[in-house]
């Protein structure tokens, strides 16, 4: 599944989305993320912003691990109504590391469209790949006034 032509312009477009995932009982978890679009996948870094344990005990990876079902959203909230608009990419998730083949890709991608990430190891760091299975998307997507 690839995203329409305004789907896509208005997630390339867009700095911040939230990825849902659920643990292994079905309690769902949602936490905002830097991402970035390749061919049809979004890609989302485990960067090295501190957290408080590993990235592989993170509850997204956990939970990506036991189910790689996930939903991403993208969307955009102005006091003028008119101009709301949300992109929802449903897709099957994994960790890619260092060594998988599209890592580089995706961290070419994010370095792109993030200039904060050019001195983060992102080379050094595991990256989650969401294979885009469907897109649902509502509004004004195609304002120009982001």
């Amino acid at each position: 599944m690839t995203l329409t032509p305004a789907e896509r312009t208005f997630v390339e477009r867009n700095r911040v989305g939230r990825l849902a995932t659920v643990d292994e009982t079905g309690r769902p978890h949602a936490v905002p993320i830097c991402y970035a679009l390749v061919d049809d996948f979004l890609v989302s870094p485990i960067d090295a912003k501190p957290k408080r344990v590993a990235a592989s005990e993170l509850a997204r990876v956990r939970n990506i691990e036991a189910n790689p079902r996930v939903a991403v959203l993208v969307d955009r909230y102005v006091e003028d109504w008119s101009r709301l608009a949300w992109v929802r990419i449903d897709g099957a998730a994994s960790v890619i590391d260092l060594t998988a083949a599209n890592h580089a890709d995706a961290v070419g991608a994010l370095r792109e469209k993030y200039a904060q990430y050019e001195h983060h190891p992102l080379a050094e760091r595991p990256v989650i790949a969401i294979e885009i299975q469907r897109a649902t998307s509502w509004g004004a997507l195609d304002d120009p006034t982001d």
